[in-house]
């Protein structure tokens, strides 16, 4: 088949263009980068998948490529540059609110504890208050034990209404608060609880007493419960000694080894443990709920006019296993 002169110019008019296009490629001088939606309109422009991160791989027209420490994905309103650590969790940035030690850096200042001390009140409308503010009577800045103390000694809640109470301390994390009173944790948080709260970590409970019924020492000493273990003769305070203890050395200067804090402590919120060989014991309950504050003061000044009379306890062994094949 002849081609006619007219068909022969066409196909060496498109060689040429060919040619052309091969050697210019883009206006810039460049060849088009690969993801740029390919010839023929097959993928949106933009869409391109290989391109450089950031540009969504399609020609921006010769801008710069966005940087991603001034982008805000998340939107919360902070971008990397001005300090979000998170970029892709709107409840983490500088202005969040720290939460208690939830393993989040919330507020990006390289610690997960609050940063000032808050009061949260337990009343109907909770209300956030300065600690501070409040408590700390010499002006340093944080609250001690003492501080603590005699803020509990006036009322078992900062901002709310409450009865005097007495602190327990936790040396451990997860300890149980007895009841309603305020809590204060080591990394200068405080807040209101009503009842059976848990403390997140190591701390101070202040826990309210019972209501003050101006008992006087014998009287709160069989209102406590006291009689139940302690009582004898006349003027005596019954002393069961441990195994292996001599009775008259173990008596012979009992209340000097307590202080009047330990007797207190004692008293509101009990004896319990764990032994050497492993055993759980509970010697006395708890009597915050049955005495007041005053009233066990009281009873501490009666117990220091009596006698200490030892009587030697022996520990019971533990059971033999019972045989399930006899």
């Amino acid at each position: 088949m002849t081609e006619s002169p007219r068909s022969t110019l066409f196909a060496l008019a498109l060689a040429s263009f060919a040619a052309f296009a091969s050697a210019c490629g883009d206006d810039d001088g460049v060849n088009p980068a690969p993801g740029t939606g390919g010839a023929g309109g097959e993928e949106p422009a933009g869409t391109g998948g290989e391109g450089p991160a950031g540009t969504g791989g399609a020609d921006t027209g010769g801008g710069e490529p966005v940087d991603d420490e001034d982008s805000d994905h998340d939107r919360d309103g902070f971008t990397p540059r001005e300090g979000d650590c998170d970029d892709f969790n709107n409840t983490v940035h500088p202005d969040a609110e720290e939460r208690n030690l939830d393993n989040v850096d919330s507020n990006c200042d390289a610690s997960d504890a609050p940063v000032s001390t808050l009061v949260w009140s337990a009343g109907p409308e909770p209300d956030l208050v300065d600690a501070i503010d409040v408590m700390d009577e010499d002006g340093d800045g944080q609250i001690s034990l003492e501080e603590f103390a005699a803020a509990c000694a006036e009322s078992a809640m900062v901002s709310g209404t409450a009865r005097p109470g007495l602190v327990q301390v936790h040396a451990s994390c997860a300890g149980t608060n007895s009841c309603r009173g305020m809590v204060y944790q080591t990394w200068n948080e405080l807040y209101e609880h009503a009842c059976r709260a848990m403390n997140s970590c190591e701390g101070w409970s202040c826990v309210e007493t019972a209501e003050d019924q101006e008992r006087d020492g014998l009287a709160a000493f069989g209102a406590g419960g006291c009689t139940h273990c302690h009582s004898g003769p006349a003027g005596t305070f019954g002393v069961q000694v441990p195994p292996g203890e001599d009775v008259e050395a173990f008596v012979a200067d009992f209340w000097e080894r307590r202080s009047d804090t330990y007797l207190q402590s004692i008293i509101a919120f009990g004896i319990d443990g764990v032994a050497d060989e492993g055993i759980a014991y509970s010697n006395m309950p708890g009597a915050y709920h049955l005495l007041s504050r005053s009233e066990i003061a009281t009873l501490i000044a009666y117990l220091r006019t009596l006698t200490p009379e030892g009587h030697a306890f022996e520990q019971l062994p533990a059971a033999e296993p019972i045989d399930p094949d006899p």
